[in-house]
């Protein structure tokens, strides 16, 4: 009678081997060969000593002594704004309320085929009443019915476009512009539905101005470029949060056909002070989304966008430190991005706040400026921030001059930006127990140039003990199509 007493050996769902695995491990650098059961990773080392783990339904790929690397981690981009691409007209050079009204004038002009022309990005001190038009007398005298109700900003988008509804959505994301036309079709949606309140929220989800097919395909084309970059996790950075719900719906819709190759951590965006009861909420609410997606999809992390020079409601350093107190107090991650050295310095401060309340919360400062050590020679903790450059969320790649070796930037990608999403104990190396994220290249990374580094392209990539692409079966399917549609 059997009790159980001998464990029998797990065998590995997947294993590659005959090639060269570069770990991070420093206790063994290098092997031939990794197993993988489940989403993590089962043993490490020669393919010679898995034969007890090897079984009869185990998937064996040879590498034929190609170079696995653990998965790549881009911190320093946004995957979502990057989508969007194109998509919108983008305000963030505007100066003035003038600027403003003659970019949406091209945008509409340049796309007459949008049915909502949307845009995004013009600064908060912007005000429609500073907008000046010789035709601003004359309209004042000639308002008539149809203009009843309407907003400020109807009076100056309606010059740049009334053929179509405008509305555009602020950087701070928590104001917009309408034009009439939006007006008209806010104000009748909301007395139907007895509405009260008119939140940006409520007219995003109205007027909505994206085709959904077409941002799935720039969502699957910015996730197939991440893959064939050897990416199999990224932060994203610096996008509204209306921009980053329409990817993580693409992502989510992905995720549910298992055509998902990269884990998403996304992250709040805020520019502005908020009161915190209000900002908790909202990440809250974002955690409590994502719980059932397997760890694919998080919801972790506030992105604080400090620039006090041009903000116009600038932190102050009690509101910072109440904020961020308050936020870790809940288990959430801080991305501090500070421009200047100001701000540089007040987010030192900030940590040194909420780490001496006990809060170990990961916190990142991004920023490329640097603090003198008389600037922190009163502070405890200032060192116990990880502490990287400034974000570009356009940049092709997510490494910049900043680092000096590939052995640098390798760790950059892995080891480091795994502290960054706070996931040290799970990505960043190849060991038993961590998630199975790999990256597979032709050639040794090591021994490229560094410049060559962003242009190298990978052969496949693992995503939770899974192939999720395939460089030659991707090739032979584009080929395919190609013949297939020669020959209709």
């Amino acid at each position: 009678m059997a009790f159980g007493f001998f464990r029998k050996t797990e065998t590995a769902d997947l294993i590659l081997h005959n090639g060269h695995v570069f770990t991070q491990n420093p206790e063994l650098p290098w092997a031939s060969a990794v197993a993988c059961k489940g989403e993590e990773i089962l043993a490490v080392g020669n393919f010679d000593d898995m034969e007890d783990i090897t079984g009869k339904d185990t998937y064996l790929i040879d590498l034929d002594g190609k170079y696995v690397f653990p998965g790549f981690i881009d911190i320093h981009r946004s995957p979502v704004l990057k989508a969007f691409e194109g998509r919108y007209a983008d305000l963030s050079e505007c100066s003035s309320a003038d600027d403003v009204a003659d970019a949406v004038r091209d945008w509409a002009e340049e796309n007459p085929d949008s049915e909502i022309v949307f845009g995004y990005g013009y600064r908060d001190d912007l005000k429609p009443e500073d907008f000046r038009d010789e035709s601003d007398d004359d309209s004042k005298d000639n308002d008539d019915e149809e203009g009843a109700g309407c907003s400020v900003s109807a009076a100056v988008l309606d010059q740049a476009c009334s053929d179509r509804p405008v509305l555009l959505l602020c950087a701070n994301c928590i104001d917009c512009w309408t034009n009439s036309a939006a007006d008209r079709i806010i104000i009748d949606t909301a007395e139907e539905e007895f509405v009260n309140t008119i939140t940006v929220g409520y007219v995003l989800n109205l007027l909505i101005p994206f085709d959904f097919d077409s941002v799935e395909e720039s969502v699957r084309a910015e996730i197939a470029d991440l893959s064939d970059k050897g990416f199999t996790s990224v932060l994203n950075l610096q996008s509204p949060d209306y921009f980053e719900s329409l990817y993580q719906d693409s992502i989510i819709g992905l995720y549910n056909e298992g055509q998902l190759r990269q884990r998403f951590f996304g992250s709040y965006f805020m520019n502005r002070p908020l009161l915190p009861q209000g900002l908790v909420h909202r990440l809250m609410a974002r955690r409590t989304n994502c719980l059932e997606l397997g760890g694919m999809i998080h919801a972790e992390m506030l992105n604080l966008y400090l620039d006090n020079t041009a903000a116009p409601v600038p932190f102050s350093q009690e509101a910072l430190d109440k904020i961020l107190e308050e936020v870790c107090d809940k288990g959430f991650g801080i991305f501090l991005e500070a421009i200047e050295k100001e701000d540089l310095i007040m987010a030192y401060n900030a940590l040194e706040h909420v780490r001496s309340k006990g809060y170990k919360n990961v916190f990142v400062i991004a920023s490329d400026c640097e603090a003198s050590s008389e600037d922190t020679a009163d502070l405890i903790y200032w060192e116990s921030a990880f502490k990287t450059w400034g974000t570009n969320v356009f940049s092709p790649g997510s490494l910049t001059g900043s680092v000096s070796s590939v052995e640098e930037a390798i760790d950059h990608l892995t080891i480091d930006a795994a502290s960054v999403v706070g996931m040290s104990e799970k990505l960043g190396t190849i060991e038993p127990g961590k998630l199975a994220d790999m990256a597979v290249f032709d050639e040794n990374l090591f021994d490229l140039s560094l410049n060559l580094l962003p242009r190298v392209h990978t052969s496949m990539t693992v995503l939770a003990g899974e192939v999720v692409y395939d460089a030659e079966a991707e090739n032979d399917m584009e080929l395919y199509n190609l013949m297939a549609s020669q020959q209709l």
